[in-house]
């Protein structure tokens, strides 16, 4: 009984490492180190100059301080998205909810932009940043059915 403990132990380290192996290579810590430098460095810019931001993004000059301090708020909250890239980039592995979040807030701002973009309220620039999320977001999607591929074939 003893001996088939320490088997099933011994498994769960092999299976343990192997998940940490793959999803921590210098791959996926690049990756999210990038997503992390073009989440917040994207967003910097509209943080300190909200409106110079949305003339970017929709070519028309908004000068109504709900709308830029609504909009500043927006690319704040984006920020810890990025900074949350940067935890992720330490340990990939580690933090699978991170990556989930992630993946559904570049989803979503992409899908509204291709609507927006549809209904031409928004910019090349907005649709080249979509696009860029969109990357992003497959690459998140195969980590995360890695990650989940690992824990349940072990």
């Amino acid at each position: 009984m003893k001996t088939q403990n320490t088997k099933k132990s011994n498994n769960l380290n092999y299976t343990t490492m192997t998940l940490k192996t793959t999803l921590n290579s210098r791959f996926w810590k690049i990756t999210f180190l990038i997503a992390g430098l073009y989440t917040a460095g994207g967003v910097l810019p509209g943080i300190f100059n909200p409106e110079q931001g949305l003339f970017d993004f929709t070519s028309q000059i908004i000068e109504d301080w709900n709308t830029l301090y609504f909009f500043r708020s927006l690319w704040i909250t984006v920020l810890v998205f990025g900074i949350g890239f940067f935890i992720v980039a330490l340990n990939p592995a580690k933090h699978i909810g991170i990556v989930i979040m992630g993946l559904l807030g570049k989803l979503l701002f992409a899908s509204n932009v291709l609507f927006q973009y549809s209904n031409e309220k928004v910019n090349q620039m907005a649709m080249t940043a979509a696009s860029i999320d969109l990357i992003f977001v497959l690459l998140f999607g195969i980590f995360i059915f890695k990650y989940y591929t690992y824990k349940e074939n072990n």
